[in-house]
Order: C-alpha cells, then structure tokens, then sequence
C-alpha cells in the first residue's frame, strides 16, 4: 500500500522528516518496505543549474558548432562547445556540468565529461528538453525565462511536484490503516497529537420527494446502502493538486468526478462509486443477486458471464456495477454527464471476496471491503467526496442524502482491565499512558475505575474484539522496546526431541548444499491439475475461497510442484538442476486432514559440467543412489529393506522400508508419461523421504575413526547369481557375516553372457578387511570368506564362478 509523505502531512501536525517517520511506522507494526522519492520532473533534473550565456562567437574550425562562456553562479566562467541552432547571446539555458549524468528520452543515460570538440575544450553541456526527459523535441536549446535565478537548481524553478512514497506492507487483519487518516491515526497516537479531519460541509437543497428509490433485496451480502444526487456538475480534468496526489501513490487521474471518489477512497479508506444519474432507469436503486448466465461489461469494456453469486447494483431493468468490485460500462461518467448519484455502501466481506476471486478483479474497493469496511464512516466519507465534487466541478446536492440501514451494526463493548494489561506485558504500564493511547487510536472510554475501563471499540478495527485484542494495540503503540526483560520465559516446547530434529534437518540441509543441491521453498495451494498428475490418487481438498484458479487446492505432493520448477529452469535454458525442498502435504482421508512431512530431492541435466578435460556426464540412478545413502547416513537410521519401487510415476526405481514395511524413502527415475507431460524434454532423477520418520532419530552424531596402523586385505568373489537377484540383498548378506574385521564391500563388474546360462548374471565382489589390534593373517580372512560363501550358496542360490 501507497502512502505519500505529503498527503499524509495534511492530517497530522509534525515536523518529522519522511525517514522519520518511516522508522516510526515500522516500529508500531505499519511495516515500512521501501521509502521513495517521487517526483514529476525527469530523473536526474537536480543536478541541472541555470546559465547565463555571456559570450558567444563560432567554432573556428566547425561552420555549425559555436564557443560560448557561460555564468553558473561560481567564481568562473564555463568554456561550453554549443551546437544548437537557437544558441544566442543573453539566454538564460540549462546546464549539465562535468560529472552529471543525463537522462534522455528513449535513449540510454550518458555522463558529461570534460572534452575536446574540434580542438576547443568544453566544459558541459547546454540541453535540449529531449536530453533531459522533459520532452522529444530535438530543435534546439530549452530557453528558460530571463527571470531565472543564475546557478540556482533548475528543479527548483520548473514546475513540478516532489513527494516521498511510503511502501507499507499492510497485514490483511489492518485495514483500518488502509487510508492516510488511518496511518495518521496510528502516528498520531504515537506522537500524542490529534488527527486533523477534513471539512466536510455540504449545503443540501431538500426535495419534497426523494428523486430514487433504494431496494436492497439481499440485506445479508449490502447490510447498508447510502448515496446523494448531485446535479449540473462539470466533467472536467480535477485541479492539479488533486491530480499529484493520486499520481505519487499510482493512481491515473481521469476526471474530476471519479477522481474525488478515488481521492476519498484513499484519504478515509472507504470506497465509494459514481453512477450517471440519467442512466439509473425507473429511478430505482436495487440490491440483488446477479441471474445465473447473465453477461455483464465492466468499466474495462470486458465482459463477463455471471453465476447467480454475485451480488449487483441494479436500475429497474439491468445491473450497473458488481457490488463493491467493478463498475459498469453503461452507467459510468463521461464528458457528457451532468446529473450523478455517489454512492456509499457496507458490503458483506464474504461476498466481495468471492465475486473478485471469482472473476479476477482485484481493485481498490475489493481489497478494503473483502477485508471488512467500515460501516458506520459512509456519511462521513458521502459528505466529504460531495464537498470535493462541489468545489472541482459545481452543481447543486440535491436531497434527501439516502442510507438504508435496516439493522445497526454496533460497536463491541468490553472492560478492559489494567492487571489483565500489565500481566501479558510482564511490565507496569502506567495508567494515563493506557488512556491517552486507546483514545489517541479513538477507542471510546465510556466508564473508569480503579481496575480499568469500559471501552467502545471502533467499528473501523475489524480486528479488534477481545480483551487480548486491545492489548496489541495498546503495547505496539507504548512500544516493547519500553517494556524490560525481569525474567526468563518459561518454554513449553519439548525442546529436546525438537532441537535434535531441528539440528538433523540442518546438517541434511547443509550436506545437500554442499553436494550443488539448491533449497527450494513451494506454495501450499496449487492447481488441480497438480494434485491430479501423480498416481498416488490422494484424496484432495479444494480451497474455498481461492486466489486463482491456480491457486485453488492444498497441495497432496511435492513431486510435481518440484517438477515444475525444473520445467521453468529448463525453459531458460538451466538444464542442470538440483533441488530440494522440506514441506508438508494434505489429504482428506475419510473426512479428517492428514498431514504429512517430506523432504524431496530432484536431479537432471549433467552431473559434471563439460569442459576441455572431459565431455560432461550426465546424472543417473547411481548418482542419486549416492545422495539417498548417505542422507540416511546422516540421520543415523539403519536395519531398512532395500526393494525394487513400484510406482507408476517412476520409470524404475529403489525403496527402503523399515520393519513395518513403511517407506523411509522411494527414488528412481521419474516415468516417461510424467516428463512427456510436463514437457521437460530431460531424464529427471527423483527421491522422497517420509521426513518425519528420517528425522525421528535426531540425536544422531558425526563420528570419525583414526586412521589404522595395520594394512587392510582386499579379497574378490566372481559369483553366479538368478537374474533377479538384487546387489543390496548379496551386500546385506555378507555385511552380517562378520561385523569385526569386515570393513567394506563393493561392486566392480556385473557380466551377462550365454555361457552363464538363461536367467543368470554374474557380480564381481570386492571386500576389504581389517584389524586395528593387529595385521591379518591369511587364514583369518580365509575362515571368514569360506562362512560368507557357505551363506551365499546356502541362502540366495548363489554358485562361485571358477
């Protein structure tokens, strides 16, 4: 949200500067994220002067060039080359000395530097309004008025409007600050000053009979409805001040009439609208539904098909706006309305909300009313846009001023206790500072005693309806910088068990980083089509009020979230791609949500880039194996069965289960249908651990081994095993055949031939032993070769090849 400097200081008297000011929003929870100089002038332009040409005589050796000494106000005259054809002697022009940097329109910026030019040195230059941003004209020389102050800025006497731009990250609970009155409010209570409200004085001429008629048929979605008539007004251009103001904070100025309800808008953060009063047919105002299958063309001239849930502003024949989002074509103003009706409404936040998701219209109305608008302001905000509306553009208010209000919505009243505040603050507040704060933020202290008081919330803090409520208020305002640490918080984490797990988590984090792999953080909403791509067939749940389409169910995995982000890096030609992500997923089983953790790693493109030495290497399983194994390392997690995958999103692929038959973690290759249809044009290599089950070790601790003083002794097995017998199963068998001298075991060949028969491959085995204690004699290792090959034959079928 915009706010500027100078707008705001309409509201509020102090002298702080807009950096000030900034810190001090920041610290009472307006979050100031970028504060910006705005100005109307060109970029640059302050650091232009005024000139005085003194002298003037032609380029001795170019027809088309003259030698001019120029007065910039300092003790010296500047030598500058001139080639405009305007150049004359006496004129007051701009200067860019050496060192300044100029702007130009459609062209890239460029400095001026001290320089020859056919022999002659120049010491500047003498601009052109294209060569400055203030327009294309090339002609010749900007010539400034004779009563331009010599060395004097020419910012300071060009017109122009200069502002500074708060950029203010407001948290959706906040939309009392969504206006400069509101961000006045908050400053004002902080400083101790009061809010200086706008006049709003208007003079109604009553009718004997009201000219409209309101009918709100829907009083749930419109819980009030108010507006005036306004009659033989002037469409015009609004006055410039008007036109600055809605410039700084972004907004395109278009006439006086609809500039006055933006400006309000913006000024007390309640929406209004301006409907063609000769367009209101039947002289009737009505509040309904929308017809289901209807179409409806909006100030942007397009249009859109209806449902039945929107709820409308209607004549006695058609609608004229959507309610609170989007006016209508038909009905807005134009040069040629004369006649208006304003109106100012209280709509449902519910239904605004699912009219803009619904049809993508996110406007400055929507985002206050869909956040809950206040309804007791909308006279105020009446009056004060009729008063702009008089001023700009003439014409008469015409009465009744019009509100329908068929049931009040009041104000929260609650007592609020001084222990109750001192007790969350873990501080003595004092008292009179409680009261100046609530009622600098215009809470209303209705009745005091000795415990507290009873307070009248504003309807405008929508947020604000608990005791605990009010608290927040007040300490953001008193500040906790001001409130002293007595004592320790007492926790009531288990820190232990989520320490551990948390530091786990890291050390894998930091492990994969190492290994070139990037952390990746995902959306928890997705399309559907994401939740529907992988074969798990999770049950999913919609969300209800969604952003977009795309954002419109909670994710149920990560693969293709983490897929699609490989598809946008290869898209831009980043084709080797590591990435890893921690995230949750949801699902609907049987009616409850189920929530699960998991870490994802993805894999694709070269393992090793291609350089002079070698010709690059693409990642495979085996590549992605290595990660797998060793983050289980990490975590400390043994006793798993390795199988083969199967899981239809992989082309092949490896699982390990615990006892239980839970899979710690699945990997493999993703399947050819997957990348086909996420385009990704590449093999993708993919993992995913059951997060909270590698995690669930957490005090698993780095450990090392001195280097042996003994030689270790390597023996090789050539064996002949049934085809479908998987490496892990020989690896594991042998592993738990001696635990004490046997130290690693490896595979360095795998052969298929007829000669071993159908149905058989042959593994090259290699194993290294060795004591600590002492050097291995061959018989040692010998006795323990002969118990794994008796197990290997005896257990898995498998013959020693001679």
């Amino acid at each position: 949200m915009k706010i500027s400097y100078n707008w705001l200081l309409k509201y509020i008297n102090t002298n702080l500067s807009a950096h000030d000011i900034a810190e001090k929003l920041t610290s009472i929870g307006l979050e100031v994220e970028e504060l910006e100089h705005y100005s109307t002038l060109p970029k640059g332009i302050e650091n232009l002067i005024v000139g005085h040409i003194v002298e003037l005589q032609k380029h001795p050796n170019a027809d088309l060039l003259h030698l001019t000494r120029v007065d910039v106000g300092g003790p010296e005259l500047l030598s500058i080359v001139c080639g405009a054809p305007n150049v004359a002697m006496g004129q007051k022009v701009i200067v860019a000395r050496e060192g300044v940097t100029l702007y130009p329109q459609n062209r890239e910026p460029f400095s001026i530097k001290k320089s020859k030019i056919r022999g002659e040195f120049s010491e500047g230059m003498l601009c052109a309004e294209d060569e400055i941003g203030l327009g294309e004209s090339h002609a010749g020389l900007l010539i400034l008025d004779p009563s331009a102050e010599i060395g004097k800025p020419v910012s300071s006497y060009l017109r122009g409007y200069s502002d500074w731009i708060f950029e203010i990250g407001l948290t959706p609970n906040r939309v009392d600050a969504a206006s400069h009155i509101g961000v006045a409010r908050d400053l004002a209570a902080l400083l101790g000053e009061k809010v200086i409200y706008p006049d709003a004085n208007i003079n109604v001429k009553e009718q004997s009979e009201p000219i409209l008629k309101i009918i709100i048929e829907d009083k749930e979605a419109c819980p009030r409805y108010s507006g005036l008539i306004i009659k033989d007004i002037e469409v015009k251009e609004s006055p410039e001040w008007i036109q600055n103001y809605l410039r700084a904070v972004g907004l395109k100025p278009i006439n006086n009439i609809v500039d006055a309800t933006n400006f309000v808008l913006h000024e007390l953060g309640h929406p209004l609208h301006a409907f063609d009063l000769s367009k209101i047919d039947g002289n009737k105002i009505i509040i309904k539904k929308s017809e289901p299958g209807s179409q409806f063309i909006t100030l942007d001239k397009q249009e859109r098909k209806l449902d039945g849930t929107e709820l409308m502003i209607c004549n006695a024949h058609e609608p004229m706006a959507i309610a609170g989002v989007f006016g209508g074509l038909k009905s807005g103003i134009n040069s040629e309305t004369k006649d208006i009706f304003i109106e100012s409404a209280y709509f449902n936040p519910s239904s605004i909300r699912r009219t803009s998701r619904k049809h993508q219209l996110f406007t400055d109305a929507s985002f206050r009313f869909e956040r809950g608008a206040d309804p007791n302001i909308m006279i105020k905000a009446l009056t004060r846009v009729a008063s702009l509306i008089r001023n700009n553009a003439g014409g008469e208010i015409i009465g009744p001023v019009y509100d329908s209000y068929p049931e009040e919505i009041k104000a929260i009243q609650l007592k609020f206790e001084f222990k109750y505040l001192n007790d969350i603050a873990g501080a003595e507040i004092p008292d009179l500072s409680v009261k100046n704060i609530l009622e600098g933020l215009e809470f209303k202290i209705l009745e005091t005693d000795d415990t507290g008081f009873l307070i009248e919330i504003p309807t405008f803090k929508t947020d604000v309806k608990r005791p605990i409520d009010v608290v927040e208020e007040v300490l953001r305002i008193y500040s906790f910088d001001n409130i002293p640490v007595t004592k320790q918080l007492k926790s009531i984490v288990q820190v232990d068990k989520l320490y551990h797990s948390e530091k786990l988590r890291k050390r894998i984090s930091a492990f994969l980083v190492n290994q070139g792999f990037y952390e990746t953080y995902m959306l928890s909403f997705v399309k559907e089509e994401d939740n529907r791509y992988h074969s798990d067939d999770k049950p999913t749940i919609p969300v209800l009020n969604p952003i977009s389409a795309d954002l419109s169910q909670v994710k149920n995995n990560i693969l293709i979230p983490g897929l699609k982000t490989l598809q946008y890096n290869i898209n831009r030609q980043r084709e080797d791609v590591r990435i890893f992500n921690w995230d949750h997923i949801h699902s609907n089983v049987d009616g409850k949500l189920k929530q699960e953790y998991r870490l994802g790693i993805w894999m694709t493109g070269n393992n090793q880039a291609e350089n002079w030495k070698n010709k690059g290497k693409k990642v495979d399983f085996y590549d992605l194996k290595s990660v797998v194994e060793q983050v289980i390392s990490l975590s400390g997690r043994t006793g798993f069965e390795i199988v083969v995958l199967e899981n239809s999103n992989f082309h092949y692929g490896m699982a390990y289960k615990d006892h239980n038959k839970k899979d710690l973690a699945i990997f493999g290759r993703i399947s050819d249908k997957l990348i086909k249809q996420l385009d990704l044009g590449q093999e993708v290599f993919y993992a995913e651990f059951d997060a909270k089950m590698l995690l669930k070790a957490g005090k698993s601790a780095l450990k090392y081994d001195p280097i042996s003083k003994f030689p270790k002794v390597e023996r090789d097995l050539a064996l002949i095993v049934p085809e479908e017998l998987q490496y892990a199963q020989i690896r594991d068998l042998i592993a738990k055949s001696d635990t004490k001298i046997l130290k690693e075991i490896s595979i360095f060949d795998v052969y298929k031939g007829d000669q071993l028969g159908k149905g058989f491959k042959s593994y090259a085995i290699r194993m290294a032993f060795e004591d600590k204690t002492q050097t291995l004699e061959d018989k040692t290792v010998d006795k323990v070769i002969q118990k794994i090959v008796f197990r290997l034959e005896n257990e898995l079928s498998v013959k020693i090849r001679s």
